[in-house]
């Protein structure tokens, strides 16, 4: 019989409790361990900011350890009653660190854009790491008043977007040249969330590749929406003076439409939008005076070096068929072919002196009868999504061309369906309101059917009494919003077109 002493059993359940209490304090740290993220890890602590303007803040931050951040995306809550989708951007690490914006010391800077001035802007930042774990942090970022020397905080509310109207985008580009913060962007509610750091007054602008381009003098501007301005090129020394009118996407980068020290806006660039490298030029007195020759006639009348004869005001890139369209308000649309620059076909008023000349007329293309009317005066061509045919008909004649064409009353934005085999032009939409708007101005489309018009001098600059008009054109043909500024000739909105800044991405 064994005999068990209490003492010695009490100590053997004691020495038994330890063993488990150690294995088990061993397993929760094990299983902490296991369970523990790069965001449980990570230390990211607000250290300072800096406003460039009221619309551009950058957040600067101490990351341990940094080599964890994968990315950073921040997202500007809309105002209450705001119909608009958020502005967003995420940054990826290696982009951060090309900027200079991410450093191996483990300092951090977040450009935030399209804040609200005037406002305690909401703003949220997500941070993902590189096992895929993520965070958020929310700000309050409150910004300064801006006081808008071109009165986009004045205008008139004719129509207010509002969640019973359908609509593809809700920001745009303002062309402006009404001070030193050309461009402007706004968002759809009629908010400034954005205007230009680069202390250029010129309208000669265009949103690609994530950033703002501008044209001042001869030289070619890039603006980051981080409020960053660099040099892209300077045209000088291939005789470049100034920019004039627009800039367009091309086939390679940026049309650029400039002056030169022999002709006057008739000269076209097809650049490179990272180092501006000149892909194609087209000298349109050089093209149309050949023209004119080889239909035996003499273009001396028609084509004036140094004079604004051709006034050329906008230009696109048709990839279908290789093409570069441009606008010239005083004479057509031309088309020419991409590589040879030899004339394709030619839309317009043959009321006007061009018509006259054979070798031009040959080009022309034919609207059907009852099927719409050829442009007058116009502006801002461009493709759509199905490969049509758009643009803003000002309905006003020549002003340096004898005869000067017919002239209409009202401004109308036109689609044209082209069937080059049959050498027709087929008007397939038009957006008609009574507005006179005899020059400058715009029509994009962003999704199918959905457009942003904007009459430039509405009410007609002769008036005396002209404003700015940009309306926003629901696929029901409906307005989705209509606002009115005051302007000085076409200075306030020369030309609007419509962006995207929800989902930016910077890699």
């Amino acid at each position: 019989m064994k005999i068990f002493n209490g003492s010695s059993q009490s100590g053997q359940n004691w020495g038994a409790a330890r063993m488990f209490m150690m294995v088990a304090s061993m397993l929760m740290v094990t299983l902490q361990a296991a369970s523990a993220t790069q965001a449980d890890d990570t230390n990211i602590v607000l250290v300072g900011q800096v406003a460039v303007n009221p619309f551009i803040r950058h957040l600067k931050f101490s990351v341990n350890p940094i080599a964890n951040l994968k990315s950073v995306q921040f997202t500007v809550q809309p105002k209450p009653g705001s119909v608009t989708r958020p502005i967003s951007a995420r940054y990826l690490s290696r982009y951060l660190s090309s900027r200079g914006y991410l450093d191996a010391a483990g300092n951090l800077e977040i450009p935030v854009f399209g804040l609200y001035d005037g406002f305690t802007n909401t703003v949220t930042l997500t941070y993902v790491f590189n096992d895929s774990s993520s965070t958020q942090r929310l700000f309050s970022l409150t910004t300064a008043q801006f006081h808008s020397p071109c009165n986009y905080d004045q205008g008139t509310v004719v129509f207010p977007r509002t969640r019973s109207t359908s609509l593809s985008y809700d920001f745009m580009l303002l062309k402006d040249s009404c001070s030193h913060f050309s461009p402007a962007l706004m968002d759809t509610d009629g908010a400034l969330r954005w205007v230009g750091t680069a202390g250029v007054t010129s309208y000669q602008s265009a949103f690609f590749d994530n950033a703002i381009y501008q044209g001042s003098g001869s030289q070619l501007l890039r603006i980051e929406l981080d409020g960053t301005v660099n040099l892209v090129a300077d045209y000088r020394d291939i005789g470049v003076t100034d920019f004039h009118h627009n800039i367009d996407p091309g086939k390679f980068g940026l049309l650029l439409e400039v002056d030169t020290s022999t002709d006057v806006e008739s000269v076209i660039l097809d650049v490179g939008a990272k180092n501006g490298f000149v892909y194609r030029r087209w000298n349109m007195y050089e093209i149309i005076a050949d023209a004119i020759r080889a239909g035996g006639d003499d273009p001396s009348a028609f084509v004036r070096r140094g004079q604004d004869w051709f006034h050329n005001n906008a230009a696109a890139y048709r990839a279908s068929d290789n093409s570069l369209i441009v606008s010239s308000r005083e004479n057509f649309v031309i088309a020419l072919d991409y590589a040879s620059g030899a004339i394709k076909w030619i839309l317009g008023d043959t009321n006007k002196a061009w018509f006259q000349y054979r070798g031009l007329s040959r080009y022309a293309l034919t609207v059907p009868v009852g099927q719409g009317v050829a442009p007058i005066g116009q502006h801002a061509v461009s493709i759509t999504y199905d490969d049509k045919l758009l643009l803003f008909d000002n309905g006003f004649p020549s002003l340096s061309q004898n005869p000067p064409g017919i002239m209409r009353e009202f401004a109308v934005p036109r689609k044209y369906s082209l069937n080059l085999n049959n050498r027709t032009a087929t008007q397939i939409f038009k957006y008609n309101r009574s507005i006179v708007s005899e020059i400058c101005g715009s029509v994009y489309e962003d999704a199918p059917d959905n457009y942003l018009v904007d009459y430039a001098v509405a009410g007609g600059f002769r008036s005396g009494a002209a404003f700015g008009e940009i309306v926003g054109v629901q696929p029901n043909g409906n307005r989705a919003f209509d606002y009115k500024y005051s302007t000085n000739f076409c200075d306030e909105i020369f030309n609007a077109i419509p962006i995207h800044l929800e989902q930016l991405r910077f890699r």
